[in-house]
């Protein structure tokens, strides 16, 4: 069914090089995220739902990645920073330059070679002393916001954004990133049969999704909500060693006429329902961040774009993105595309079933 207008690719395999550079992510910020996982896994194995082959396969890329032996060079890259609400160093890097679906190491630096020469590097900003934690960055010698650096430098938006961390040796930081990525696959290697059968698995889902719903049935389901007159097509793409994971890509320069999300091999139709109903706890986290209250009080009455919350704020789109995809998550914000703008609004019934179950557990 899907929609008229609109057709549906799925993804045939899954991407090695953005699950290598997911399991680098996870290996080296372990600490924070193993927890988190291991208890969504314990949760979703108790709903029955069906999943037991992609919660086996979860639970041994969490192995492999605590005995993956992180050193400073791996920390360098792939370390979050999330007091900016950004990703890692190697994430920003490949995905500013459209690389995170090559199928090698060299076809992924290549891209990236051949994309760079499009900015002036010699202009941005010398970000290689940044910490992640200065709320200050260097420039030409004295000190200034990062937003008021680049807006100096005159560079594009998203390389502004997501090149926060960058190094000005682009070689160098290509060269010490593919000998990471080269030893993060050979650990998945002997997985990839194993990866290759869950996608297939999971592209027949979706398949058979569509089959009998429409795309209103499916934005509805996931929160997002769009205008179909804007894409020829919907790009779903499969995520494994993350399964735990879904999210819409936000750029306002996207490829024009696809609409593209990335499904974790965990997510399908009764995961999400259940989720979304009944993930109180963390939704009340989200809404106890002083940041993202914030955010909620101001889309609660207007709706706003994605680069019109980050100026009201005084922060980066990239940051604001990080925000937003935990809000949609959790089914706290709507989203609606009109034109090129993703436009975000509060998802009152949800705050109010959150706040009235909140209420039942905690006075009977």
């Amino acid at each position: 069914m899907g929609g008229v207008g609109i057709g549906i690719r799925f993804e045939k395999g899954c991407g090695m090089i953005r699950e290598a550079l997911t399991f680098l992510e996870v290996a080296v910020n372990y600490e924070s995220m193993e927890v988190q996982m291991r208890k969504a896994l314990s949760r979703l194995g108790k709903s029955g739902a069906g999943l037991r082959k992609e919660i086996a396969l979860q639970k041994a890329f969490l192995d492999a990645a605590f005995c993956y032996p992180v050193t400073v060079l791996t920390r360098k890259y792939f370390e979050k920073y999330r007091e900016s609400g950004l990703g890692c160093l190697a994430r920003n890097l490949v995905w500013t330059f459209d690389a995170q679906d090559a199928e090698s190491v060299e076809e992924m630096k290549k891209r990236i070679r051949a994309a760079a020469v499009k900015y002036p590097w010699e202009s941005f900003p010398d970000f290689s002393s940044y910490t992640g934690v200065d709320p200050e960055l260097p420039l030409k010698g004295g000190r200034c916001s990062f937003l008021d650096s680049v807006r100096k430098a005159g560079i594009g938006e998203k390389f502004q954004a997501r090149l926060i961390f960058a190094f000005q040796d682009l070689e160098g930081s290509l060269e010490e990133l593919g000998e990471l990525l080269e030893g993060a696959l050979q650990i998945l290697e002997p997985f990839r049969k194993e990866m290759e059968a869950v996608a297939g698995e999971k592209r027949a889902y979706w398949q058979s999704y569509f089959a009998k719903h429409t795309m209103e049935d499916f934005f509805a389901l996931t929160g997002i909500y769009v205008d179909e007159k804007n894409y020829s097509q919907l790009l779903l793409r499969w995520e494994l060693v993350n399964g735990i994971h879904m999210s819409l890509k936000m750029d306002e320069d996207q490829e024009a006429d696809t609409l593209e999300i990335l499904v974790g091999s965990l997510m399908n139709e009764e995961v999400i329902r259940e989720w979304k109903k009944g993930g109180e706890r963390a939704a009340l986290a989200l809404m106890a961040d002083p940041v993202k209250m914030d955010i909620l009080l101001y889309v609660s009455q207007t709706p706003h774009f994605g680069r019109e919350v980050a100026e009201h704020f005084g922060l980066t789109t990239a940051t604001i993105s990080y925000h937003m995809q935990e809000l949609v998550n959790e089914g706290l914000i709507n989203v609606r595309q009109q034109g090129k703008r993703l436009y975000y609004s509060l998802n009152g019934e949800r705050v109010r079933e959150v706040l009235d179950r909140t209420a039942q557990q905690l006075l009977g």
